[in-house]
Parts: structure tokens; C-alpha cells; sequence
């Protein structure tokens, strides 16, 4: 039995649930309720060339020349580029905390689904030989018993034919990330990631669920270059708006 009929039987027996108000789909290809498709804000472009967030429409200068957010223009960045999905607004925060946090696993197959149907062949020509998800500490994996990124990097490799390595742990069980600022972001999320030997593997695709300052990204960026990687790119199912 391959995957897909797998599915079939699966979405039969355990009907697919709404990612944004949690009712029951009617059995088919159905993977999020029409009216709550349109309460999504899917990026669109002009996006940052960096880190792949959306710009204000018209933030160009007279020449057209801006190509990077306030925030990578301020801050330096080790990724090479980005690729979001989803704007951070409120539809989209309730979504991920689901995935995150109330064992919603069956969204990172609606997210994962969407990034590769909206972007997969931008991702492709990232030349990338494998995807590589930002890893929880231990303690969290027990506590929450899975890694939300590591969910959607599997979901995309199923879509993309890009292997999952997982190559990066986190060594340090730093405190969330949503209750600092941005320079206390940073300090905290600074050498808390380690990678092994990433010799050979050319350009990975670092997977994570939410960018918001890119203080993970940037932190787990600096220990695969460090291991050997070529350039490393992201993909993220959601990124904060108007981050300066």
C-alpha cells in the first residue's frame, strides 16, 4: 500500500479537522474550510531577499533598489535567502500554536502541502540535498512528545523528494523565545545549537514553523556553516510582520 492510499484511509476512519477552526472536513481533498481560507495571509511579493518576509507594497525607493527588510539591512545574516508561507497575523498564530502546542500534528501536512504547491519550485532551485529541522531540547521533545519542525520537514520531503537530515541539535534548553525581545532573542538563542559534520552536503534547507526576529535561524545557520555546509536556506511556515 503506498502513502496515498494510506492517507485515504486514514482521513476515512479519522476525518481531517480545519488548521483554523478546528471542525470536521467532509471526506475528499479537503484541507481547510473556504471561508477560512480566505482569514490566511499567504506572503506575497515584493518579498525581503534575505529572509523572505513581505514588504510594505510601494517601500521601494526611486531607483527600485530595496531588496532587504529594515531588519536584514541592520542586522547581518548568515542564510542566504528565505521562503515563508504565511504572514504572522492571528489566524495564522492560532494555527501554529495548534501545531505547536496542542498536538495538532495533522496541520504540518496542510502547511508543508501549501509551501510546496505555492513555492516548491523556487525550493528546488535552492539546489539543497537535504532538509535539515530546527531541533527542541530533549526536555521539550518529552514533554511535548515531537518536534513541530521536524513534522513539516518530513511532510516536505514527501512533497519535494529532498531527504531529512537531522544533523543540528539543541544543547542548551534556553528559555522561550516569545518572551524576550529582540536583543535578549539573540543573547539567548546564541550558541545554543550544535551540528555535526556537515561536510559534502552542499546547501541545506533549515526548516522551522515561525520567524520572527531570526534569532534561531541565524543561530542554527552559524553552527552548519561552521560544520562544513555550503549556504543554508530557510523555510519558514510563518514570519512575523513589520519586524524593524
Amino acid at each position: 500500500m503506498g502513502r496515498k492510499e494510506y492517507r485515504l484511509i486514514l482521513d476515512f476512519i479519522y476525518p481531517r479537522r480545519c488548521p483554523v477552526c478546528n471542525e470536521v472536513l467532509p471526506f475528499g481533498p479537503f484541507r481547510i474550510c473556504g471561508g477560512c481560507q480566505d482569514k490566511l495571509s499567504f506572503v506575497s511579493q515584493p518579498v525581503c531577499m534575505r529572509c523572505g518576509k513581505e514588504m510594505e507594497k510601494g517601500g521601494f525607493d526611486s531607483f527600485g533598489a530595496e531588496e532587504y527588510c529594515l531588519d536584514c539591512m541592520r542586522h547581518e545574516k548568515s542564510f542566504s535567502g528565505g521562503v515563508a508561507l504565511l504572514n504572522y497575523n492571528e489566524t495564522a498564530k492560532k494555527l501554529m500554536a495548534g501545531l505547536k502546542y496542542k498536538n495538532r500534528r495533522e496541520y504540518a501536512g496542510f502547511l508543508a502541502g501549501e509551501m510546496a504547491r505555492r513555492h516548491g519550485k523556487k525550493i528546488l532551485r535552492f539546489g539543497a540535498s537535504a532538509l535539515v529541522p530546527v531541533p527542541v531540547h530533549r526536555k521539550r521533545y518529552r514533554e511535548r512528545g515531537y518536534n513541530q519542525a521536524e513534522l513539516l520537514a518530513k511532510e516536505l520531503s514527501w512533497r519535494l523528494s529532498i531527504p531529512v537530515k537531522m544533523v543540528l541539535s539543541r544543547v542548551e534548553d534556553t528559555q522561550a523565545q516569545k518572551k524576550l525581545g529582540y536583543e535578549a532573542r539573540q543573547k539567548n538563542a546564541a550558541g545554543a545549537f550544535m551540528a555535526r559534520d556537515c561536510k559534502g552536503m552542499g546547501n541545506l534547507l533549515l526548516v522551522d514553523d515561525i520567524y520572527t526576529t531570526g534569532a534561531t535561524a541565524q543561530a542554527c545557520t552559524e553552527a552548519l556553516l561552521a560544520a562544513g555546509a555550503g549556504k543554508v536556506w530557510l523555510l519558514n511556515m510563518a514570519i512575523g510582520i513589520g519586524r524593524s
